[in-house]
């Protein structure tokens, strides 16, 4: 039948030119990230042979061909590197999440539940849009708002609500006080060793004129506790100076008793000088009869409570066990905490101890927290540090420091920012640290293929598609991973469009062909005589 010719060409023509569109469409994007490959398919067209209106007769003609679309949104496309902090790629199965403009502003949130509140991309190229209050809103290629979570003022993030994400030009970072430190460092076995019993002497004149020995003896309670007592020669006498309960810090300030300028007195010996020799008294200064303590120090950067960066030094005294050690200790060290240059005066100091066994390895201590303060132009500033010493070691040699850290830090202003593989966006300040800007999480469905697609590039939820996952990327299932600083490219191949482009054109010159022989039939037809 010349109708069945031309009804099959015309409807080929048509698919055929239906997949030139396709084939163009594809062809243009050729460079747009994270578009996905559209392919026409055909399909026959059936219709049923009736001997009557309401009697089937039982065969099935075939007239023409019909097309139908499919995007091959589950493909992935190829990751490569770009030059721009802000782009971001996924490897492997997922989209990101993007919301339209709610009346040209962002959207204060928005569900995956409602398939027009959310659509999805595979498009890592992001671009920004300033809002009312400056914010550089993320967006997609197609202008919609990139969702995630926000970070709070301390740059911790949980997952809740999605909502647009932005940054802020100008981001400032707070200071923080130093809370937590570490110091490895090896302190010298050989070190100068104090010993619990000190004593300094002065020469005094006894009431006959001679030159006599005043002995200012220092007994150590603990780190930072001494008693001192007064004795001269049991021959010539007794001397008699308290005893008095002295605090003194390892750095040999003394805190307690805040006068110094102490009395001995001297009961001369009556044998010696005669009965009616009356005692005497001598001055005595614990500044100047105060023992020589030897440390080893080192110098920490810490930064108290308004975020300005101080020094703090823990000088280490190796010192006598004022108890016979048990277990494997053989040797002991106080550690002395200082406020340095801008130091408080008349605080109450401390000292704990750290002990070695006889390979030089922490046996006891090595946690030491140090209540510090500074003053400084009339205020004073303080800090509480917990620091972790236990990977000190006691070898041969000279003091050597390994590392120091602490967790404090110092006002800062954001330098740059960039994703990390894991989709959080940081900021890098100019105080050295990073805090954490927002996160991005991904979508996964079950059925990809079947979400509809609103461009090469943008894609809706269905019901076809099956159940929705929302996930941080690190716990999305098929293990994908972002690749930072880089763009998913098309999935379009162009010499194989190139190929079906040929292949079109060639099916649709035959089919006009088709046609033009069924018309010249139809014109010898109509012409024929009787």
């Amino acid at each position: 039948m010349l109708w069945g010719a031309f009804n099959n060409s015309c409807s080929a023509m048509m698919a055929m030119s239906w997949d030139m569109g396709s084939i163009s469409q594809n062809i243009a994007n050729v460079n747009t990230n994270g578009y996905k490959r559209k392919e026409t398919l055909f399909k026959t067209v059936m219709s049923e042979s009736h001997a009557s209106p309401s009697a089937f007769s039982g065969r099935l003609n075939v007239f023409g061909v019909q097309t139908a679309d499919r995007t091959h949104i589950g493909v992935q496309g190829v990751v490569t590197p770009s030059s721009t902090g802000t782009d971001l790629a996924i490897n492997g199965t997922g989209f990101f999440m993007v919301a339209p403009s709610d009346d040209g502003s962002a959207p204060s949130t928005a569900s995956v539940d409602n398939p027009e509140s959310v659509l999805y991309t595979r498009d890592g190229a992001f671009r920004f849009k300033v809002g009312p209050n400056d914010e550089r809103y993320f967006t997609s290629g197609s202008g919609h708002y990139v969702l995630g979570y926000m970070a709070d003022d301390d740059g911790l993030i949980q997952e809740g609500s999605l909502e647009p994400v932005y940054s802020m030009p100008q981001t400032t970072m707070q200071g923080k006080a130093t809370t937590t430190g570490t110091i490895q460092a090896n302190l010298p076995s050989e070190a100068q060793q104090t010993a619990n019993s000190v004593t300094t002497t002065s020469t005094i004149t006894d009431p006959l004129g001679a030159s006599q020995t005043l002995s200012v003896n220092w007994q150590r309670v603990d780190g930072v506790t001494w008693t001192v007592s007064a004795s001269v020669p049991a021959a010539v006498g007794t001397a008699s100076l308290g005893p008095i309960t002295v605090t003194m810090d390892g750095w040999g300030n003394i805190s307690s008793p805040t006068t110094l300028a102490q009395t001995a007195t001297i009961d001369w010996d009556d044998t010696a000088y005669g009965a009616a020799t009356a005692s005497s008294t001598e001055n005595v200064n614990l500044s100047d009869s105060k023992p020589s303590i030897d440390l080893e120090k080192i110098s920490v950067e810490i930064f108290d409570a308004d975020g300005t960066s101080q020094v703090a030094i823990f000088g280490y005294e190796k010192a006598t066990f004022l108890t016979a050690p048990t277990g494997t200790a053989t040797s002991m060290w106080y550690i002395h905490p200082s406020s340095g240059q801008y130091a408080t005066t008349g605080t109450t100091p401390t000292a704990a101890t750290i002990t070695f066994d006889t390979y030089g390895n922490v046996v006891d201590g090595g946690d030491v927290t140090a209540d510090l303060s500074w003053t400084r132009n009339s205020t004073t500033t303080t800090a509480s540090v917990t620091v972790d010493m236990s990977k000190m070691t006691q070898l041969n040699g000279g003091l050597n420091v390994v590392n120091v850290t602490q967790d404090g830090y110092a006002d800062g202003d954001m330098l740059r920012s960039y994703f990390t593989e894991d989709g959080t966006f940081k900021g890098y300040f100019t105080n050295g640290e990073t805090k954490s800007l927002f996160k991005i999480p991904i979508a996964q469905f079950i059925s990809e293929n079947n979400l509809e697609a609103i461009s090469g590039t943008l894609f809706k939820r269905t019901a076809e598609a099956g159940d929705i996952t929302v996930s941080m990327i690190e716990d999305a299932v098929g293990e994908p991973r972002f690749a930072t600083s880089s763009i998913e490219n098309s999935t379009v191949d162009i010499e194989d469009e190139f190929t079906k482009m040929i292949m079109t054109q060639k099916a649709y010159s035959t089919n006009a062909t088709v046609f033009r022989t069924a018309d010249e039939m139809t014109t010898v037809a109509r012409d024929l005589k009787a």
